[in-house]
Order: C-alpha cells, then structure tokens, then sequence
C-alpha cells in the first residue's frame, strides 16, 4: 500500500516508482526529470560556480550523471568523481550521457560546491572508512554543499546516522520526503 502523505519510506518510495513506471513511464526518463529538476535548483541558487558531483554506482548516481550534463550544457565548470562504474542501466544509460570529465571519487580534487549523489534511498549500512574519508575531505574543501535525495550515510527510514555525514547547506529530496528528513539526528 501506498502512504497517501507527503513522507514516504524506501519501500513506498519504490513501490511508488514502480506504479510510476507501471503507468509506462521508463526509469531512464523518472532519472532525467528527477535530475533536471535538482540540477535547475543547484544552478539557480549556486550559479556558474565550480562543481564536483559525487556519483555512486546505483541510481542516485544516475541522477548526478544528468545534474552534472545540465549544468555542464549552461557552462558550468564541472566534474564527476564516481565512486564506482554504474550497476543499474538507468545509471549506466546516464553516465553514457555525461559529457565531461570523470575522475574516481579517490582522485577528485576539491571543487567551491559539492553534489553529494553516493547513495540515496534505501542505504542501509554505514559507508566504508576510506569513501567516508574522501566525503568528509571534499566536503570540508566546498563551500556549498548539497546532498540529493539524502545525505550519503543516511538511514532514509529512521533517520539514523550509519556513518559520519558531512553538514550540507541544502538536501534536494526526489519524489516525497523521506522519514531521516524529518528525524534526529538526520
């Protein structure tokens, strides 16, 4: 069943998607609104400013594949540093998108705004030592920072903290707010 309110759970979360794509919406075109969406509110609060956008292998780093084309097509200097090869096709459909540069998250240098797309709804074990470190380090070199959907480290339904998050100055939910987002200490 789907919770007819505003907050939605991972698993109403996907069971909403699901019926999204029930109705003959494709994933691939769900990510490219999704991302096009956040990627207009990164550009109208954060302009031309350098931007890193951390993606993850699963579908949350699709939506930073298509932020990071947008802002790169209005003149955005802009670069991704990926955490891993996309594992979904939605993601690998966007990354094959993406016209600029990609370095691993290990090698990414710091940029004055960070995007935050490592991992999103439905995390449900805390981040390894090493990506925590690189987070935290490209976090504190940014100026701004912005999570979407979550805070990478985030447990979506309680709120709770699975390992070190970094502080954002802004979190662009997708779809519905999640429980963290209204839970301590998320």
């Amino acid at each position: 069943m789907i919770n007819q309110g505003f907050i939605l759970t991972a698993a109403e979360m996907r069971a909403a998607e699901e019926a999204v794509m029930a109705g003959g919406v494709s994933v691939d075109t769900l990510m490219q609104r999704a991302g096009n969406g956040a990627a207009q509110w990164i550009w109208r609060t954060g302009g031309d400013s350098e931007t890193l956008v951390l993606c993850g292998p699963g579908n949350n780093g699709g939506d930073g594949y298509v932020i990071a084309q947008w802002l790169l097509q209005r003149g955005v200097p802009v670069r991704v540093g990926a955490l891993a090869d996309p594992s979904t096709e939605a993601a690998k459909h966007a990354r094959s998108l993406y016209q600029g540069a990609v370095t691993s998250l290990s090698e990414a240098k710091p940029a004055s705004q960070m995007i935050d797309c490592l991992f999103g709804t439905g995390l449900s074990r805390g981040l390894s030592n090493e990506v925590q470190t690189h987070l935290q380090s490209l976090a504190g070199a940014a100026h701004r920072r912005i999570a979407i959907d979550l805070p990478s480290g985030v447990d979506s339904d309680n709120g709770t903290l699975l390992s070190a998050v970094p502080e954002y100055d802004l979190t662009i939910t997708l779809g519905a707010l999640k429980p963290a987002h209204i839970l301590l200490p998320a």
